[in-house]
């Protein structure tokens, strides 16, 4: 059964993004160690630093905050990442793999309340403890049960440090506990899931706790450019590795991915922000594991508002489902899309279900490799 990996490669991008918060928050941070470096040279600590080249500065800075003594400058550093980037949990996904690293479902985290429970605790290393209390929604395909969609919730205990080198800022969120996971079915294909929900419901618990379990790296440029990525990483970060060789390096890649694809199953891409002037490419493959039948995926380009009316219909009403999409594929097998027409918030929606082209599986294969490159050009 599809379960996340035991120890999932860090280095996957959980989120990029780049505007007015990114610009905000990578500025904080360099303004943060210049004045660190001002208070070095007033306090006397950084003698000959008025003469040292560019290098030496950087590097002075950088040692001075990076050095463990220094807890209480750290700790207030944290404490800025973590208010500007407190809602960032809120509305994404993380992705739930098999064995092979195949995403066969989403945790859509809908509520994250984030705390800093001593932040008034004299020691500083105390200060960097924070809490998620996460709560959502999502599906994962069970190789008993077959589609289940669920409501999740997990506490979620980071212990927080930071970073710099090269001018870049690292703030590494690492999962200390996660408590009251809870993996609670909504609604399960198969009449042997549906009898065994308590095998369903601990497997689909542990496949949430392990994708917490990495915890994340917040990254920041100087010129803007901030990442979320999985498990702890540094100036070897390397955003995206996937199927597909990335050629645009002027884009910023989203997702390079696969996902293991059902009958009556589909997969999403998003939030992603587009904001005037950008463009958004989009390479898609689809690969039948049947060699005899075809494998066709219909995507779907959506609004945040199409998205939640696509939710509310997923996965046992679609046939219900009035919507408008902003761009359709029916029946895709290969694709190349480069579009500027979309701003705001919109949503990938690879779909293989009986809205579209699943609807005949007697005449498709039963389940496919979905393979996807997603990027925007700022």
């Amino acid at each position: 059964m599809g379960r996340a990996p035991e120890k999932p490669p860090s280095g996957s991008s959980l989120r990029s993004r780049k505007g007015r918060v990114s610009l905000l928050f990578a500025g904080t941070v360099l303004l943060a160690l210049f004045a660190s470096g001002a208070y070095v040279q007033v306090s006397g600590k950084g003698k000959g630093l008025i003469a040292a080249v560019d290098l030496k500065y950087r590097e002075f800075i950088e040692g001075f905050v990076n050095d463990p003594d220094n807890e209480a400058m750290r700790a207030d550093l944290i404490a800025r990442v973590v208010e500007h980037y407190r809602t960032t949990p809120s509305k994404k996904s993380l992705p739930l793999r098999d064995d092979d690293g195949r995403i066969i479902g989403r945790f859509r985290i809908e509520v994250a309340k984030v705390d800093q429970p001593h932040k008034d605790s004299p020691d500083a290393a105390q200060r960097r403890i924070y809490t998620c209390d996460l709560t959502g929604f999502g599906e994962l395909w069970h190789e008993t049960g077959g589609r289940v969609r669920f409501t999740g919730s997990a506490f979620v205990t980071y212990h927080v440090d930071f970073k710099v080198e090269d001018w870049a800022a690292y703030a590494y969120f690492a999962c200390a506990s996660i408590e009251r996971a809870r993996f609670e079915c909504e609604h399960i294909d198969n009449i042997l899931g549906q009898i065994f929900k308590a095998a369903v419901r601990k497997a689909g618990t542990a496949a949430l706790t392990e994708s917490l379990q990495p915890g994340f790296t917040v990254i920041a440029k100087a010129n803007g450019d901030t990442w979320l990525a999985a498990g702890q990483v540094g100036p070897e970060f390397k955003p995206h590795v996937g199927p597909f060789t990335e050629t645009d390096r002027e884009y910023e890649t989203i997702w390079n991915d696969t996902t293991l694809l059902h009958a009556g199953f589909r997969d999403y891409v998003g939030p992603i922000e587009l904001f005037e002037g950008n463009e958004l490419r989009i390479t898609m493959e689809a690969e039948s594991l049947e060699p005899a039948k075809s494998l066709g995926v219909d995507v779907y380009i959506v609004t945040e508002d199409e998205f939640r009316k696509y939710e509310q219909h997923y996965p046992n009403k679609l046939a219900g489902l009035q919507w408008m999409p902003l761009e359709t594929r029916i029946d895709m097998q290969k694709l190349n899309l480069n579009t500027g027409d979309y701003r705001g918030n919109v949503y990938i929606i690879m779909d293989y279900t009986g809205l579209g082209s699943g609807k005949d599986p007697d005449q498709r294969a039963n389940a496919g490799l979905l393979k996807y490159y997603v990027r925007v050009k700022r």
